[in-house]
């Protein structure tokens, strides 16, 4: 008997506390948060391969600003609005870096040198994320846990629109200007034959961490990184193969699509070892002759004035991966500052 009533003791008194502890989570402060977050921002992508997420060249990295409301949702969840911009950028004379023929890694980044593209592309983000956190916080505002590991998980549209500086050519208008690429069709994107030209508004998806701090009742700090999975290989306006050049509109448009003849890299103004790489390019493509850089070929890019690397600037010549299923990403990481907007504290002996 006496054991029957212990358990039902223990029983009632279980229950007791299910009910206490929820409606103690009941009162619950869902409350709103706005803030904003300061973040570098690198590219992935055919001018700064993936492989070099560890090591990443600083050279690549630009600021981003981001402005966000964010809204919790019981004792781990919140949802989290942001807009922001930032930039981002790539150099194929830079990533190359000390190329060697001796191997895989050191023929692709000689691979890069040759093509001699680079990029910028400014980024306008709107983002809808979801964060849990790996730890409950219960109560008021002002209980909520002081360390707070998180993960992430979101969805975010964003409009870029990719730039290179044109050469310095007498010839060209634009010389020495930062161009917009997408309107050039610079692998003959809106051409006959050629894929349709990419659009500057695109989705991604959003998955990352970070950690939480709580500096007073009402601000918070984090430090996160997130990375943005696309849907888009034109970040840098690099995917395909090379076009005609006699396919494309303007000399604009021919002189951004194949830089592999330029003597220099255009943002250094550095001078191009062509000796560096021309024996091993040699082996590659049979249309050139003579010293580097080569003549285009009569009866395809029969253009004068123009000049390339063999294996470069041919219709049919990769340009970039050429693969629907390597597409570019960008990463954000940095530092958050928000501020919880909730009723006044109340005190503590009042329950809440």
């Amino acid at each position: 008997m006496k054991r029957l009533t212990l358990l039902i003791g223990l029983f009632l008194l279980s229950i007791v506390q299910v009910f206490a502890q929820g409606a103690y989570q009941g009162r619950q402060d869902n409350y709103w948060a706005i803030g904003f977050q300061v973040n570098s921002m690198n590219y992935f992508g055919d001018l700064n391969p993936k492989n070099q997420y560890a090591s990443t060249k600083l050279s690549f990295t630009r600021p981003g600003l981001f402005i966000n409301a964010t809204k919790r949702f019981g004792t781990n969840l919140r949802v989290r609005a942001s807009l922001g911009y930032g930039r981002v950028t790539a150099n194929d004379f830079q990533s190359s870096g000390n190329f060697s023929t001796e191997n895989e890694v050191g023929l692709k980044k000689m691979a890069r040198y040759g093509r001699n593209l680079h990029f910028r592309n400014d980024i306008k983000e709107l983002a809808v994320v979801a964060t849990y956190d790996f730890g409950k916080s219960y109560g008021r505002f002002y209980r909520r846990r002081a360390f707070s590991p998180y993960a992430m998980l979101g969805v975010a549209v964003f409009h870029h629109n990719p730039k290179a500086q044109a050469p310095d050519v007498a010839s060209l208008a634009d010389a020495g200007k930062w161009v917009a690429l997408q309107p050039l069709g610079t692998e003959g994107q809106g051409k006959n034959g050629y894929n349709k030209k990419y659009s500057l508004i695109q989705p991604a998806v959003i998955l990352g961490a970070g950690i939480r701090l709580r500096i007073t009742d009402r601000i918070d700090i984090s430090g996160e990184i997130g990375w943005r999975f696309l849907f888009t290989d034109y970040l840098d306006d690099v995917s395909g193969k090379y076009a005609d050049l006699a396919d494309l509109d303007t000399e604009l448009a021919r002189r951004m699509s194949d830089r592999s003849g330029e003597a220099t890299d255009a943002l250094s103004g550095k001078a191009r070892d062509f000796a560096a790489i021309t024996p091993t390019l040699g082996g590659l493509s049979p249309n050139y002759g003579g010293a580097p850089p080569y003549p285009n070929v009569a009866g395809q890019n029969n253009l004068s004035g123009y000049t390339r690397l063999g294996s470069y600037g041919l219709k049919g010549d990769v340009r970039g991966t050429g693969s629907s299923l390597e597409k570019d990403n960008y990463i954000t990481a940095g530092f958050h500052l928000n501020y919880i907007l909730a009723s006044k504290r109340h005190p503590r002996y009042s329950g809440n």
